[in-house]
Protein backbone atom coordinates (compact mmCIF):
# COMPACT_ATOMS: atom_id res chain seq x y z
CA UNK A 1 0.00 0.00 0.00
CA UNK A 2 1.33 3.41 -0.96
CA UNK A 3 1.74 5.65 2.11
CA UNK A 4 1.58 8.77 -0.08
CA UNK A 5 -1.95 7.96 -1.28
CA UNK A 6 -4.12 10.35 0.76
CA UNK A 7 -7.63 11.49 0.23
CA UNK A 8 -6.93 14.84 1.81
CA UNK A 9 -8.95 17.13 4.01
CA UNK A 10 -12.65 16.54 3.33
CA UNK A 11 -13.33 20.21 4.07
CA UNK A 12 -11.47 21.01 0.84
CA UNK A 13 -13.80 18.72 -1.15
CA UNK A 14 -16.79 20.50 -2.73
CA UNK A 15 -19.04 17.43 -2.63
CA UNK A 16 -18.35 16.87 1.07
CA UNK A 17 -19.00 20.53 1.87
CA UNK A 18 -22.29 20.59 -0.02
CA UNK A 19 -23.36 17.36 1.68
CA UNK A 20 -22.51 18.71 5.15
CA UNK A 21 -24.20 22.06 4.46
CA UNK A 22 -27.38 20.34 3.23
CA UNK A 23 -27.49 17.93 6.18
CA UNK A 24 -27.00 20.72 8.71
CA UNK A 25 -29.35 23.13 6.93
CA UNK A 26 -32.08 20.51 6.60
CA UNK A 27 -31.75 19.55 10.27
CA UNK A 28 -32.26 23.19 11.27
CA UNK A 29 -35.14 23.62 8.84
CA UNK A 30 -36.83 20.49 10.16
CA UNK A 31 -36.58 21.85 13.72
CA UNK A 32 -38.27 25.06 12.58
CA UNK A 33 -40.99 23.20 10.70
CA UNK A 34 -41.72 20.88 13.64
CA UNK A 35 -43.28 23.91 15.32
CA UNK A 36 -45.84 23.98 12.49
CA UNK A 37 -46.39 20.21 12.31
CA UNK A 38 -44.81 19.99 8.86
CA UNK A 39 -42.01 17.90 7.40
CA UNK A 40 -39.53 19.41 4.96
CA UNK A 41 -41.19 17.58 2.05
CA UNK A 42 -44.64 18.75 3.11
CA UNK A 43 -43.38 22.33 3.26
CA UNK A 44 -41.90 22.10 -0.24
CA UNK A 45 -45.12 20.67 -1.69
CA UNK A 46 -47.29 23.17 0.22
CA UNK A 47 -45.07 25.95 -1.13
CA UNK A 48 -45.54 24.66 -4.68
CA UNK A 49 -49.33 24.49 -4.23
CA UNK A 50 -49.36 28.03 -2.85
CA UNK A 51 -47.19 29.52 -5.60
CA UNK A 52 -48.74 27.59 -8.49
CA UNK A 53 -52.16 28.60 -7.20
CA UNK A 54 -51.18 32.24 -7.63
CA UNK A 55 -50.58 31.79 -11.36
CA UNK A 56 -52.56 28.80 -12.66
CA UNK A 57 -56.29 28.14 -12.93
CA UNK A 58 -55.95 24.49 -11.94
CA UNK A 59 -52.99 23.13 -10.03
CA UNK A 60 -52.53 19.43 -10.78
CA UNK A 61 -50.58 16.81 -8.89
CA UNK A 62 -48.31 16.34 -11.90
CA UNK A 63 -47.53 20.08 -12.03
CA UNK A 64 -46.60 19.95 -8.34
CA UNK A 65 -44.44 16.88 -8.97
CA UNK A 66 -42.66 18.66 -11.83
CA UNK A 67 -42.05 21.88 -9.88
CA UNK A 68 -40.76 20.12 -6.76
CA UNK A 69 -38.85 17.45 -8.69
CA UNK A 70 -40.50 14.81 -6.48
CA UNK A 71 -41.79 11.66 -8.17
CA UNK A 72 -45.58 11.53 -8.70
CA UNK A 73 -46.22 8.68 -6.23
CA UNK A 74 -44.37 10.45 -3.42
CA UNK A 75 -46.10 13.72 -4.31
CA UNK A 76 -49.45 11.94 -4.07
CA UNK A 77 -48.59 10.58 -0.60
CA UNK A 78 -47.49 14.01 0.63
CA UNK A 79 -50.65 15.60 -0.77
CA UNK A 80 -52.79 12.95 0.92
CA UNK A 81 -51.15 13.79 4.27
CA UNK A 82 -51.61 17.54 3.72
CA UNK A 83 -55.27 16.84 2.88
CA UNK A 84 -55.70 14.90 6.15
CA UNK A 85 -54.35 17.97 7.97
CA UNK A 86 -56.93 20.09 6.08
CA UNK A 87 -54.17 22.24 4.55
CA UNK A 88 -55.20 21.45 0.97
CA UNK A 89 -58.28 20.26 -0.91
CA UNK A 90 -58.12 17.70 -3.73
CA UNK A 91 -60.85 17.35 -6.31
CA UNK A 92 -61.44 16.26 -9.87
CA UNK A 93 -60.36 18.63 -12.62
CA UNK A 94 -63.03 20.38 -14.67
CA UNK A 95 -60.64 20.42 -17.65
CA UNK A 96 -59.10 16.91 -17.53
CA UNK A 97 -61.15 14.15 -15.91
CA UNK A 98 -57.99 12.08 -15.30
CA UNK A 99 -56.29 14.84 -13.29
CA UNK A 100 -56.67 15.82 -9.66
CA UNK A 101 -56.75 19.54 -8.85
CA UNK A 102 -55.10 20.73 -5.67
CA UNK A 103 -56.02 23.94 -3.84
CA UNK A 104 -54.56 25.33 -0.65
CA UNK A 105 -57.13 25.95 2.09
CA UNK A 106 -57.34 29.11 4.18
CA UNK A 107 -55.75 27.20 7.09
CA UNK A 108 -53.05 25.95 4.71
CA UNK A 109 -52.31 29.46 3.49
CA UNK A 110 -52.11 30.81 7.02
CA UNK A 111 -49.80 28.01 8.17
CA UNK A 112 -47.63 28.26 5.05
CA UNK A 113 -47.15 32.02 5.40
CA UNK A 114 -46.18 31.69 9.08
CA UNK A 115 -43.79 28.83 8.36
CA UNK A 116 -42.14 30.43 5.31
CA UNK A 117 -41.63 33.67 7.24
CA UNK A 118 -39.80 31.78 9.98
CA UNK A 119 -37.73 29.79 7.46
CA UNK A 120 -36.77 32.98 5.58
CA UNK A 121 -35.75 34.76 8.79
CA UNK A 122 -33.53 31.79 9.61
CA UNK A 123 -31.97 31.88 6.14
CA UNK A 124 -31.45 35.65 6.35
CA UNK A 125 -29.68 35.23 9.71
CA UNK A 126 -27.49 32.51 8.22
CA UNK A 127 -26.45 34.71 5.30
CA UNK A 128 -26.20 38.06 7.08
CA UNK A 129 -22.38 38.10 6.88
CA UNK A 130 -22.23 36.80 3.31
CA UNK A 131 -23.09 38.15 -0.11
CA UNK A 132 -26.35 36.22 -0.45
CA UNK A 133 -27.03 37.42 -4.00
CA UNK A 134 -23.61 36.28 -5.22
CA UNK A 135 -24.00 32.94 -3.45
CA UNK A 136 -27.44 32.40 -5.02
CA UNK A 137 -26.08 33.28 -8.46
CA UNK A 138 -23.25 30.75 -8.07
CA UNK A 139 -25.61 28.07 -6.79
CA UNK A 140 -28.02 28.67 -9.70
CA UNK A 141 -25.10 28.31 -12.13
CA UNK A 142 -23.98 25.10 -10.42
CA UNK A 143 -27.53 23.70 -10.53
CA UNK A 144 -27.84 24.57 -14.22
CA UNK A 145 -24.59 22.73 -15.02
CA UNK A 146 -25.62 19.73 -12.92
CA UNK A 147 -29.01 19.56 -14.65
CA UNK A 148 -27.32 19.62 -18.07
CA UNK A 149 -24.89 16.88 -17.05
CA UNK A 150 -27.61 14.67 -15.59
CA UNK A 151 -30.17 15.01 -18.39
Amino acid sequence: MNKDCRIGDPYNDLGFLIWQIMKTWQRGKHKLLDEFGLTGSQMEVLSAVYHLGQTEQEVTQIAISNVTNVDPMTTSTILRNLHKKKLIDRKASKIDTRARVVEITDDGTELFLKAITKVRHSTDALLEHMDGDALKAQLRSLLEVLNKLNN
